[in-house]
């Protein structure tokens, strides 16, 4: 039973280490899997809601120069971008991740509070001839407008940016998170080797040298002297079979001798 009690014990600690090993890697893979998933959705929005931000002062100028030279357009029909609530509702709720992002988000909104309060002059300014609306619009819409497109273009890149950084750290996090299963598995293999070192030295060895034992006694009838000091049933083994060649040597000497 002792023997019996070894190798079992042998083979939990290696099943134990091979399963806490693959229990480590699915768990240190799923925390990738979501903080991957959580870190490029957030960043690919904040690059989507910079493209949006653009889309919507873009709308606004392009509709706005369509109609300058539209001298039927009567005042109802001009566009009113301060009752357009896309363009603050979109960078409100979208959550940036770095400082730099959110640095650039107040600036934006500056931009675009300038471009508002040059925009709300439109319907005044309607009312002047073709080159003084051209004017307005070349000296005070327009640098207002550009300065607004720099900054969301600035918001696009930090975007980008933080993808990137985000994507460096994914990298390095994905191989850190290797080490535990690596070390893992190593330990586990290790102690297979160990464990194979383990039943040739004290179960294999032992046998092959009893058996060896035996065949030399029942070839040459020299004695069995071959011992152990295990403590367990290969002793026992070994010393049942020292008594029984030895009790086989007594026979067959006192055979030999009444013959």
């Amino acid at each position: 039973m002792i023997v019996r009690r070894k190798i079992s014990i042998g083979f939990v600690i290696v099943g134990f280490i091979l399963l806490l090993s693959s229990l480590i890697a699915i768990f240190e893979f799923y925390i990738m899997k979501k903080t991957v998933a959580n870190v490029v959705t957030s960043d690919i929005s904040s690059i989507n809601t910079s493209r949006l931000l653009l889309e919507i002062a873009d709308e606004y100028n392009y509709k706005l120069l369509g109609l300058l030279g539209d001298t039927t357009i009567v005042e109802s029909e001009l566009i009113n971008i301060e009752q357009d609530d896309r363009f603050i509702e979109c960078i409100r709720k979208e959550k940036f991740s770095t400082v730099a992002e959110n640095k650039m988000v107040d600036s934006v909104l500056l931009g675009y509070a300038s471009y508002i309060k040059v925009a709300s002059e439109v319907e005044d300014i309607w009312k002047f001839t073709y080159n003084e609306k051209n004017d307005w619009y070349l000296n005070r819409m327009y640098p207002t407008y550009t300065q607004l497109r720099e900054y969301i273009k600035k918001l696009n890149l930090y975007s980008q940016s933080a993808l990137e950084a985000n994507s460096e750290n994914l990298s390095d996090s994905f191989y850190r998170s290797l080490m535990p299963c690596v070390v893992a598995v190593g330990i586990g293999i290790i102690l297979l080797f160990l464990f194979n070192y383990f039943l040739n030295f004290y179960f294999l060895s032992p046998l092959e040298k009893i058996t060896k034992g035996i065949k030399t006694y029942l070839t040459t009838r020299k004695g069995y002297n071959y011992s152990l000091d295990s403590q367990d049933e290969m002793q026992d083994l070994n010393d049942s079979v020292r008594e029984i060649i030895s009790e086989n040597k007594n026979i067959y000497r006192e055979n030999n001798t009444h013959i």
